[in-house]
């Protein structure tokens, strides 16, 4: 009996002594800590990159979505003299689109406030008009302040983020057929803002990030196609 308690007893110490150990050592988790920082490291500047490209990108995006909203517009309310994607507009890195049309309720025309009556959109020739100054107000219509025509909301490019070119007021005008033309502040088409492709026929809108000199270029087709370019062709 005292034998086999021994035997029991010495076994016991044994399997206590053989027992495998579990963690790292020094030199593993030094190791694991290096490439971790490596890692990191290598990282960090493929991050920066992607925020800096996420930024112009979203603002370009941004511009081609109301491009789209303003031609939807023009055809939706079957535009006679058309609606106006302005930019630079009412302030320098904004842009919002303004109906060249009366008011459908009462006929009036805001010949106070816009004194040079485009026409009609189907007659849009090389020198289409120019661009309005601002109004009183931006957003609604408003008899006491001579505006009988609707207005989009003004939008705000992003901190450093600008129109390539200046700020100079330029324009896209949608006609009830979707077609666009271009208006430039001085009274001709093109600009600083807007600019004629060498194909003699797309319009581009070119952003520019100041901090990062990132570009991006929205392609509007005659037909009022869009497309976001990541640089000036």
């Amino acid at each position: 009996m005292e034998a086999m308690e021994a035997m029991e007893g010495g076994s016991a110490v044994t399997s206590k002594a053989t027992r495998p150990s579990y963690g790292f050592s020094l030199v593993e988790l030094m190791l694991v800590i290096g490439i971790i920082a490596v890692v990191i490291a290598t990282s960090i500047p493929f991050g920066l990159n992607f925020v800096k490209q996420y930024k112009i990108t979203g603002a370009a995006q941004g511009i081609a979505a109301e491009i789209q909203r303003a031609r939807a517009q023009a055809v939706k309310r079957n535009s006679g003299r058309g609606i106006l994607l302005n930019f630079n507009y009412p302030d320098v890195a904004g842009y919002q689109f303004t109906s060249l049309d009366p008011d459908p309720m009462t006929g009036n025309w805001d010949g106070g406030v816009y004194p040079a009556n485009p026409g009609n959109c189907s007659n849009v020739a090389a020198d289409y008009g120019t661009v309005p100054d601002p109004p009183n107000n931006v957003l609604d219509p408003d008899l006491a302040a001579g505006v009988q025509s609707p207005h989009g909301f003004p939008i705000e490019l992003p901190n450093d983020i600008e129109f390539d070119g200046g700020g100079e007021r330029n324009a896209l005008v949608f006609c009830a057929n979707g077609a666009v033309a271009a208006v430039n502040a001085s009274g001709r088409v093109g600009g600083p803002v807007l600019a004629l492709d060498a194909n003699g026929l797309d319009w581009l809108v070119t952003i520019k990030d100041n901090t990062t000199q990132l570009t991006r270029v929205i392609r509007v087709s005659p037909g009022g196609r869009v497309r976001v370019e990541s640089e000036q062709p």
